[in-house]
């Protein structure tokens, strides 16, 4: 029952926290990412290139997704703390991203513009729409996405 670590780095609030059992992953308003190793509560990776706060991130082994409220969703290698692809172009979000998932082939994301998003995880190429609400800004948003291994 006593404090093992205090994670200190970013230099306004944290947003999103996740854990894997080796790792702490932090997105915060500072718009950094940081990596922590549970063990000794160092700084692995600092990951920066979004331009808000991080509104969602998913972990799985190595690879790390993260959703920002600039409408971005980026692909991170957590083993070199590169950005593999930034999912955007003329087919990306056009406001902040609310929800993420993503499986061994894909990237699902959501967005408060209304859409839901099916991505290629390895090429970050898009593929396409699985969802365009046309709720005209009212209330037309997916926040929870869930991926099934089938």
């Amino acid at each position: 029952n006593e404090c093992v670590h205090v994670l200190e780095g970013h230099i306004n609030r944290v947003y999103s926290l996740l854990f894997d059992g080796a790792r702490i992953v932090s997105g915060s308003l500072d718009t950094t990412i940081i990596v922590w190793d549970v063990e000794t509560g160092a700084v692995v990776h600092k990951l920066t290139g979004h331009h808000s706060l991080t509104s969602g991130m998913q972990i799985r082994g190595d690879t790390l997704v993260s959703g920002n409220a600039d409408s971005t969703v980026k692909i991170w290698s957590l083993a070199t703390g590169q950005c593999l692809h930034t999912l955007t172009g003329c087919n990306k979000h056009m406001s902040a991203v609310t929800c993420l998932a993503f499986s061994d082939k894909f990237v699902v994301s959501s967005s408060d513009d209304g859409t839901v998003k099916l991505w290629n995880l390895e090429t970050g190429e898009f593929i396409r729409n699985l969802l365009a609400l046309d709720s005209g800004g009212r209330g037309g948003v997916v926040w929870r996405i869930s991926l099934h291994k089938n």
